[in-house]
């Protein structure tokens, strides 16, 4: 079980050198135990109905991936090709719909996990990805298009009626990078404890909001800004980095 735990952490460099066997790599990896019968069900039903079109591929991916979920709402519906990493940490709530290639990836100790509320809308392409932390969605928001929503020990949450325009980085984290002795590959990440999204908050497309920033009720940010600092309630801003232009009051 250390092991398991350690491995969810790892980066990719420290992953590959890891001596456990490639099955128990794939576990850890994609199931996020070595549970046999967690393996068995991921790998039926995705090898099914991951990719299979249309009405029954959304019917029957309704049906069947609720037991690989750790909750799954009713009347929830999964696209083509969405991909999934240790979905027993992720949530989803009633009526949402993940849209077609999206990749959730939550990985992590037991008390990391990605909350979907009810009503939310993921776009296609959008990635979901976590290291440790949290990600948390708020219910009636709409994320778009190839966005990347991400933390690596920290929490990100957006909140109700976000609307979130296509191509959107969020969060994140930073590689360390204080030794020169070894690659910065193997440093391992830093974060500054995630992104807070107010309610009824507008990001305009390509946006970044770094780890760290919250952005306060009822704003709006311009597209392809930077966001480094935080944002005041009911404020417009935009640029690069991102500067309060007006106030919406």
């Amino acid at each position: 079980m250390e092991n398991e735990k350690e491995n969810q952490n790892l980066s990719f460099h420290q992953f590959s050198d890891d001596k456990s066997s490639s099955l128990q790599k794939y576990q850890d990896l994609i199931i996020g135990n070595r549970n046999l019968s967690d393996l068995f069900f991921y790998e039926f039903f995705t090898f099914l109905f991951m990719n299979m079109p249309s009405l029954p591929g959304l019917f029957l991916r309704q049906k069947t991936y609720k037991t690989l979920f750790k909750h799954f709402g009713r009347g929830s519906t999964i696209g083509i090709g969405v991909s999934l990493k240790q979905p027993k940490k992720v949530s989803i709530g009633k009526n949402c719909i993940i849209d077609d290639f999206v990749h959730i990836s939550a990985r992590g100790d037991d008390t990391s996990g990605i909350n979907i509320s009810e009503k939310v809308f993921i776009g296609r392409s959008t990635e979901l990805k976590l290291r440790n932390g949290q990600i948390n969605i708020a219910p009636n928001s709409s994320i778009g298009s190839s966005c990347r929503i991400a933390t690596t020990d920290g929490v990100v949450n957006i909140g109700e009626y976000v609307f979130l325009a296509a191509y959107c980085y969020i969060g994140g984290g930073n590689h360390k990078s204080d030794r020169t002795d070894i690659p910065i590959a193997h440093q391992g990440f830093e974060s500054k404890g995630g992104v807070t999204i107010g309610d009824d908050v507008w990001i305009g497309a390509n946006c970044v909001v770094a780890d760290g920033v919250t952005i306060g009720k009822g704003s709006i940010i311009g597209a392809s800004s930077l966001v480094t600092k935080d944002i005041p309630e009911y404020s417009i801003a935009f640029g690069s980095p991102a500067k309060v232009v007006r106030s919406r009051k």
